[in-house]
């Protein structure tokens, strides 16, 4: 009787398989590929070529954020033309928020309040259609740097 019991406790022992490891679950690649959707506008949303299409959504959203700065009260000395670079982010609900503002000494000290001018217009931006990546089949949040010209008359 000892000896089958025993015999079971071994076999309980060594009989079972519980695998204290990481299970072997694949995840799907999220790496950018060219059948995933970027970010876009309705009007943009219609062309058939990818190139155009983001080369149409960053040309489109640069027009936007420009065309909601507004420099009504703010008086340089001297003359400005130069680039700052916004980097922004696209929330996978379409929603854009500001990330970054490059520095620019130049326009820095003409325009203390730029970083607060180009928040408040990225702020009435409307919302956009988010990036899907295809292979999993979900909205994805997506980031940007677009080069914003700040010019003086």
């Amino acid at each position: 009787m000892k000896i089958i019991k025993i015999f079971l406790l071994i076999f309980l022992i060594f009989g079972c398989n519980n695998n204290t490891k990481s299970s072997d679950i694949t995840i799907p690649s999220i790496k950018w590929s060219k059948n995933d959707e970027p970010p876009s506008i309705k009007l943009c949303d219609e062309l058939n070529n990818d190139l155009e299409r983001v080369s149409c959504f960053k040309n489109k959203l640069i027009t936007l954020i420009s065309g909601n700065l507004n420099f009504s009260k703010t008086r340089v000395n001297k003359e400005l033309n130069d680039t700052l670079f916004v980097s922004i982010l696209i929330e996978k609900n379409g929603k854009i928020s500001l990330l970054n503002i490059s520095d620019n000494f130049n326009i820095k000290m003409e325009i203390p309040l730029i970083d607060t001018i180009i928040s408040n217009a990225i702020s009435r931006l409307p919302y956009i259609l988010p990036a899907t990546k295809t292979n999993i089949g979900v909205q994805v949040s997506s980031k940007f740097e677009l080069p914003l010209i700040i010019k003086s008359d």
